[in-house]
Order: structure tokens, then C-alpha cells, then sequence
């Protein structure tokens, strides 16, 4: 068990390339709960799917009378066994099935705690909720590519319901930073659903 202090992860989008990903810094005590608030920030979703955390052979879920899982409100960060190296897997939306690898990149026993959850690094957008999964959004991807006079009428239904800034490959990470310092000084991160 690991008191005090903070991990580095590493949050993946599976089966998306080039791969989407975002670098965070959270103290020990964070639960997985919290985590996966995290990451909907980080990815810019909108938190009304299920989840899963994969840690091991455990799974933990969301609170609920149909959660097959524990307790994912309960479970903390530095009481999973988790070593510089080591990674689990989340999943959100089991309909569109977005799978992360959740990597261990680094544990700083003395790290202040004053300032976290923060935001390191990442890379690329998040693919919008409920488009499809990583098919779903490989589509996206190409429809983005073509002239809009060369889509037919669904392609170009799709471009709108996208939006006129969409941008697969925008990433900021002080938007990233605002946005999870936000939700965490309103304690959003640690509401249950």
C-alpha cells in the first residue's frame, strides 16, 4: 500500500491510431471513481455511460444494483498494488466499448498534493460520445479528409452533427488543465453518478 505521494499515468485510447493520450499526475488517495471522472474531462466526454476498471483479475464499477464489479468509490490508487510499470485497463460505454490502457509511469513518493489532480501532457482530440467506438471514429477520420462536395448525404449529416471546429488532432493542454482543475475544486470528481 502506497501512503502519501502521487502517480504519473498514462492514459490510452486502444485501437485508435495515432493514438490518443493524456499524461496526469493524482495522489494515492484517489479512487478509481475520481479516475474515471478524470479521464471523461480529459477526453471530453460526458459521463452518462457505464465503466469498468480492469485491475488485474478484479473489476470495479460504478455503484449500483446492477454493477457486477466492487466498489469503484471505495477503491484507491495506492492500495491497488500498483508498481512504476505495471498498467490496467478502463472501459467506458460498453456500446461504443472504449478501451485505455492505463499505465504506471512514474511514483513520486514526495510530491505535493496541494495542486493535483494535474495534467502533463497529451495528444490529440478525444472522439465525440457515442459515435460508434474506434470504427465508429475510424470513419470520422476519413469522412474529415474528403471534400465536402465529394460526401454523400449521410457523410455529410455526420460532418454537422461533428460541428464546425472538430479537429482530430487539437489537443490544449491548458484547456485540459482548466477543465480538471475545475471539476476537482467544485469536487466534481469525487460526486457519485
Amino acid at each position: 500500500m502506497r501512503r502519501g505521494g502521487a502517480f504519473e499515468l498514462r492514459v490510452s485510447l486502444e485501437h485508435i491510431e495515432p493514438t490518443i493520450w493524456r499524461r496526469v499526475l493524482l495522489n494515492s488517495d484517489t479512487t478509481l471513481h475520481e479516475l474515471h471522472r478524470a479521464i471523461q474531462m480529459l477526453f471530453g466526454w460526458y459521463d452518462y455511460h457505464l465503466y469498468r476498471f480492469e485491475v488485474g483479475e478484479r473489476e470495479f464499477e460504478a455503484p449500483d444494483e446492477e454493477a457486477e464489479g466492487e466498489d469503484s468509490t471505495k477503491a484507491r490508487l495506492g492500495k491497488l498494488g500498483l508498481e512504476v510499470g505495471s498498467s490496467f485497463r478502463y472501459v467506458y460505454d460498453f456500446g461504443d466499448n472504449w478501451g485505455h490502457t492505463v499505465e504506471v509511469e512514474a511514483y513520486r513518493p514526495s510530491a505535493s498534493l496541494d495542486w493535483l489532480p494535474w495534467v502533463m501532457d497529451g495528444a490529440r482530440r478525444g472522439p465525440p460520445e457515442d459515435c460508434g467506438g474506434p470504427s465508429g471514429y475510424e470513419v470520422i477520420q476519413e469522412i474529415l479528409k474528403r471534400p465536402v462536395e465529394d460526401l454523400d448525404e449521410e457523410e455529410q449529416s455526420t460532418l454537422e452533427w461533428l460541428g464546425p471546429h472538430f479537429n482530430p488532432e487539437e489537443f490544449s493542454l491548458a484547456q485540459a488543465r482548466q477543465s480538471l482543475l475545475l471539476t476537482s475544486a467544485w469536487g466534481a470528481l469525487r460526486r457519485k453518478r
